[in-house]
């Protein structure tokens, strides 16, 4: 679990490494899976109208993406700057308030209840 923060981390880099050697029986199911694939294209070229149905499967394994705006550093910088007028406006009552709430928000996300 990653609790939010002002500062973004570095994520870590990805590579891909290409294997030295040879492998008969990979290249024998690659060779398979292009056979299959132009059948298959073939065969949907012919069924143009639409009538094959779609895989509920295939949607299932994408990752999607969010797409919007990261809203968590705004809301911390909201409420470190509530924090600071309120202790101004209330005095030690306003770090107190703010202490208790946080650790009940922090509770609840290690329970995973938010």
């Amino acid at each position: 679990m990653k609790l939010p923060s002002l500062f973004k981390t570095p994520r870590y880099q990805r590579f891909h490494v290409t294997p030295r050697y040879y492998d008969p029986v990979k290249e024998e199911i690659e060779a398979r899976t292009s056979r299959i694939k132009s059948i298959v294209d073939a065969d949907k070229d012919v069924l143009d109208s639409g009538d094959m149905p779609q895989s509920r499967i295939s949607g299932s394994f994408v990752t999607k993406k969010r797409k919007g705006i990261n809203m968590t550093q705004p809301v911390i910088i909201l409420l470190l700057v509530g924090l600071l007028v309120g202790y101004w406006y209330f005095g030690n009552i306003a770090l107190y308030t703010f202490g208790l709430i946080s650790s009940v928000l922090l509770y609840l996300k290690i329970k995973r209840i938010i």
